[in-house]
């Protein structure tokens, strides 16, 4: 068996990023050949991971690829239109034996395909070139099914490898924080208003009103921007502020496994995969309800500060939490097997299982 993941891979720490290295991870450690074409802006020297930079250079790379018969799994947002042109580029090259699977990743696309025909024509037609489309929640593959996809064609499988979530050393800084914060909530952060800064701090400074020393530890890109230092002043917690910048993922999920509560305060969301990291590392996750959220998740009206201030309080002193979450690994790779089965492409996982077997084989 032999995979091509084509998407971004760290840096930066984005969800479909860190889902592209989670899975090259999880294959890897199964002995799966597996390669990562890379059209982010990362640019880390990594095993199996391929810069491809430019359309020329993308588009080279990848017909090597389908002219051997790898199959190809491209992860994308799905709420732009470069999204919509990588998806058709990969789906329209020819190469009958390449079978070729994507996820759709972000909760912004079925707002991005309802505000228009031709978006939704044009996702029609990219998608006609896969064997399988993996929506990452219901509301994306019902959007998807809305457009004219075959429902029969579309899998939803959130986007997360249970398996690699595995916190890692941290830096002075967050340990600095831990200490001098009885309460240490953390946050992933993006300039994106999607993201609840502005509400975050809202609740935040409700919560010190009980709490006066609480801490929030935010990381993620955007932390030095004016826009981050405006919000901070208007909403005067920076007396209440870890700012931590983009930390490495092993690093950021150490820091979540210290926090007391991971939180989410997103305007929309597809499937968070830092949400499902927090539960599965035991740590009560706050987050809008904008989505269909993991079991253990406790929920907040989305947009009222107040409500955000209250579950969080209430989350705090239930403690940490004990939900299993689903690992996308093992269902993909009976996935990637069945489809090669499909084209006559024998793989060792194949050898020990009847074709009935695969997909469940894992679970």
């Amino acid at each position: 068996m032999r995979v091509l993941l084509v998407g971004d891979y760290p840096p930066p720490h984005g969800g479909v990023a860190v889902h592209v290295q989670q899975l090259h991870g999880f294959l890897r450690g199964r002995g799966v050949e597996v390669k990562v074409l890379d059209i982010g802006k990362g640019g880390r020297l990594a095993p199996d991971v391929i810069p491809a930079r430019g359309a020329a250079q993308f588009g080279l790379r990848l017909a090597r690829y389908v002219a051997t018969g790898w199959t190809v799994h491209v992860h994308t947002s799905g709420n732009n239109p470069k999204s919509w042109v990588l998806a058709g580029m990969v789906g329209g090259v020819p190469g009958a034996k390449s079978p070729r699977v994507i996820t759709l990743h972000s909760g912004l696309l079925p707002d991005y395909l309802a505000a228009s025909a031709a978006r939704r024509n044009f996702a029609r037609l990219a998608l006609s070139g896969y064997s399988r489309v993996v929506a990452v929640s219901a509301a994306v593959k019902d959007a998807l099914v809305g457009c004219g996809v075959p429902a029969e064609k579309v899998e939803v499988l959130p986007a997360f490898c249970a398996s690699q979530v595995r916190p890692g050393p941290v830096p002075a800084a967050v340990e600095t924080a831990r200490t001098r914060r009885r309460t240490l909530l953390t946050m992933a952060h993006h300039p994106s208003p999607v993201y609840g800064r502005t509400l975050m701090f809202r609740a935040l400074r409700e919560l010190a009103q009980t709490w006066p020393d609480v801490g929030l530890a935010l990381f993620g890109p955007g932390l030095d921007s004016d826009e981050f230092i405006r919000d901070v002043r208007e909403a005067r917690v920076a007396g209440h502020l870890e700012v931590l910048g983009e930390l490495e993922h092993a690093a950021a999920l150490g820091l979540i496994a210290r926090g007391d509560a991971f939180v989410r305060p997103t305007t929309h969301d597809g499937d968070a995969i830092s949400v499902r990291e927090a539960l599965t590392l035991g740590v009560p996750c706050v987050a809008s309800d904008v989505c269909v959220r993991p079991e253990g998740t406790r929920v907040f009206a989305a947009g009222d500060a107040s409500d955000l201030a209250r579950v969080l309080r209430e989350a705090i002193a239930a403690g940490p939490v004990h939900a299993s979450q689903v690992d996308a690994g093992p269902e993909l790779l009976s996935l990637y097997a069945e489809l090669g089965s499909h084209n006559g492409i024998k793989t060792s996982h194949e050898q020990g299982l009847g074709l009935g077997e695969t997909r469940h084989a894992a679970q």
